[in-house]
């Protein structure tokens, strides 16, 4: 245990001397303690003053970074909605001429439909009086009017009568399928 002793002996006293080792501080006075503490407050108010002129400063920076980030937007959003609006126009500029363009086709197709209309009546009107003009010649050509029969029929029946006597108006009558049967002679 001696052994023991004799080892931790230096160690206990190289460690303890520097324990042991104290300064001892000069004597200070309340004066000298009032002046630092007065030095320090003001040192204190100093350093606060200019925290506050840095935050002043930062939110001076803020406002006008803020204000130059909302004129930027303001500029994007006006500029934007310039683009909409002239875009609109163009949209409804573009509608007006589809608009006007069909309103077009539709005036041309009702015209082209009377037009037809028209030339079908202006192209039958001398057809129907013609035909008109024919049907009253043949009626009264034929005398269709008569009692008696047309003229026709009653120039057929006329002939016929004169078969009998005329061998060669006979025949011709019969060619044509006018008589039925050649008449005698009596």
């Amino acid at each position: 245990m001696l052994r023991i002793g004799y080892l931790f002996l230096p160690l206990v006293l190289a460690v303890g001397d520097g324990a042991l080792a104290v300064e001892r501080a000069p004597r200070i006075s309340d004066r000298e303690i009032v002046e630092r503490l007065t030095r320090l407050e003001e040192g204190q108010r100093l350093m606060d003053d200019r925290f506050s002129a840095m935050e002043k400063q930062m939110d001076d920076r803020f406002a006008a970074m803020e204000k130059r980030m909302d004129d930027r937007f303001s500029a994007m959003q006006e500029q934007m909605d310039q683009r909409f609006s002239a875009l609109q126009k163009q949209m409804e500029h573009h509608m007006m001429m589809q608009w006007n363009l069909i309103l077009a086709l539709m005036v041309s197709i009702l015209g082209l439909v009377g037009f037809v209309t028209w030339d079908r009546r202006a192209a039958l009107k001398p057809l129907e009086r013609r035909f008109t003009r024919i049907a009253d010649e043949v009626e009264m050509d034929l005398g269709m009017d008569s009692p008696e029969g047309s003229k026709l029929a009653r120039l057929v029946e006329a002939l016929r009568e004169l078969a009998p006597e005329d061998r060669k108006l006979a025949e011709a009558l019969q060619r044509f399928s006018l008589l039925e049967d050649l008449p005698r002679k009596a």
